[in-house]
């Protein structure tokens, strides 16, 4: 009896475990999902979750690394200028402002060809460091 009770309790763990991603396939928080190309392609997708910032946040930013994360600027994707509401539905859509005030901001920026309203989201990270999602605007 305890055999069966054994055999049925493993058949039902592995049957369970088939249908749950592993760990190498989970989606965490925080942690951008890059989907792949194709019509159904959003550029929001890349970013993942934002959490809000305000313009405190951005006075605040001084001296701290800034790393530029371009978003959607592949020329292979077909759409690559259909970027949609990239620019409303990112974190900074009212901070442009204070992001072009900001000097370690924008001289960030500037070494990449970029300007504060390419910026589409800022993200705090570890290390007391500074991610910006950018996405070059087709101005032709």
């Amino acid at each position: 009896m305890l055999k069966l009770t054994a055999l049925a309790l493993l058949a039902g763990l592995a049957t369970a475990s088939a249908a749950l991603p592993s760990y190498a396939q989970a989606n965490f928080p925080g942690t951008p999902n890059y989907p792949s190309s194709g019509p159904d392609h959003s550029c929001e997708d890349e970013m993942g979750h934002m959490r809000s910032v305000n313009a405190f946040d951005i006075q605040g930013i001084q001296d701290q690394k800034v790393f530029i994360y371009p978003i959607c600027e592949d020329p292979t994707v077909p759409g690559k200028n259909n970027y949609g509401t990239l620019f409303i539905n990112g974190n900074v859509n009212l901070l442009r402002t204070p992001i072009a005030r900001n000097a370690t901001l924008m001289s960030a920026l500037a070494a990449k060809g970029y300007d504060h309203n390419d910026v589409v989201s800022l993200r705090f990270a570890g290390g007391n460091s500074i991610y910006l999602y950018v996405h070059q605007r087709d101005l032709n």
